[in-house]
């Protein structure tokens, strides 16, 4: 009741304001929203609990409240101040704004002549470490006179929860089906890759390139891509029937699709994301869009982590898979991982929060 509520609220309550603001937006969103420019201080007002908040353009408010965090003995009980969350993660289009702005050195690895590839102003910016991502969460509350930061892992999970508490943004399983060579999903994980290359490019040479392996130099084609174990037994690249994926990565051999140069191209161009907005079936209950997948989130929170390669390691913790991910990874609840705060990674983006003044 208290979520329809709010709901209604917010669309009685969703005329702009009028404040002129002179800055165009940077790009448009697969869903035809305009991205705004960073600095843009045009809000529209909602009401919660009495009070009228203004929320920024492309951002969501998440109001006050409690939710669970976590799920089965983890869980808790939280309780959090309202706070207003990017719809989107930071796209390229508006973290180049901020380095043209504060003619910040350092553009992410796979830009070229300062700025991203082409066609790709309205994907989430990656290659961005956590300090950095507290820089431009910095300008864009110097800009605006906001309060603004990056989100901690309880004001993550909330938003792409929902107000139902969801394990994925929109419902309690990955609801992915694989069946006669078509995916459907509502986000973007390893599945999408590896069937948008079985279906159009099957044929395609690749060649094994990691210097690492004894397999190294050796070609083949997508369709015959394998991770191998230390015996030489082979698992071909494949997909079951709710989007697991075989053949994706063994370690062990450096093997399997991300130790071949098809691999290496795409993350030259910052790996095969896809623009913020394009998969609205998937956005939380609260309006976020990539929650799930795409590519995962820096939160201003640390763990100490109990998955991948920084097992055992105290890291910031990221949230929401990305396209390189498994979908069991791509949940809205913790899964133990993260990554040193000074690092860049190609499957990691950030969004921002701001914390409104009421009125």
């Amino acid at each position: 009741m208290k979520a329809l509520l709010f709901s209604v609220l917010l669309v009685l309550a969703g005329t702009r304001l009028l404040a002129a603001d002179p800055l165009k937006p940077v790009a448009k969103a697969a869903n035809g929203n305009d991205i705004p420019h960073p600095a843009s201080t045009q809000t529209t007002p909602v009401t919660d609990g009495g009070k009228t908040i203004a929320v920024p353009d492309g951002m969501v408010y998440v109001p006050a409240g409690e939710f669970t965090a976590g799920t089965g003995n983890s869980a808790k009980k939280v309780n959090l101040d309202g706070y207003c969350i990017g719809k989107f993660s930071v796209t390229n289009a508006e973290y180049k704004a901020f380095l043209d702005d504060t003619g910040t050195r350092g553009t992410p690895s796979y830009w070229h002549g300062g700025t991203y590839p082409e066609g790709k102003a309205n994907h989430p910016v990656a290659y961005v470490s956590l300090a950095k991502a507290k820089e431009y969460a910095a300008w864009v509350g110097k800009k605006t006179g906001w309060k603004v930061a990056i989100p901690t892992a309880d004001q993550w999970e909330k938003a792409a929860r929902g107000p139902k508490g969801f394990l994925y943004p929109w419902g309690n399983s990955s609801d992915v089906v694989y069946a006669d060579g078509k995916l459907t999903s509502k986000f973007n994980f390893n599945g999408v890759t590896v069937a948008k290359y079985l279906k159009d490019e099957p044929k395609k040479a690749v060649t094994y390139n990691n210097n690492k392996s004894k397999y190294f130099g050796i070609k083949t084609t997508v369709d015959q891509i394998a991770g191998y174990d230390n015996s030489g037994r082979a698992t071909t690249l494949s997909i079951g029937a709710n989007g697991s994926v075989r053949g994706w990565v063994s370690h062990g051999t450096y093997t399997g699709f991300i130790y071949t140069d098809l691999f290496t191209s795409l993350g030259e161009t910052g790996g095969n994301t896809t623009p913020v907005g394009s998969y609205e079936a998937g956005k939380s209950g609260y309006g976020c869009y990539d929650m799930a997948g795409n590519l995962w989130n820096w939160c201003d929170s640390t763990i100490v982590a109990t998955n991948g390669a920084e097992k055992g390691k105290t890291v910031n913790e990221i949230r929401g898979g990305s396209w390189y991910a498994v979908s069991n990874s791509c949940r809205s609840t913790s899964i133990g991982e993260g990554r040193a705060a000074s690092g860049a990674y190609n499957t990691v983006g950030f969004r921002i929060v701001m914390i409104p003044a009421a009125n």
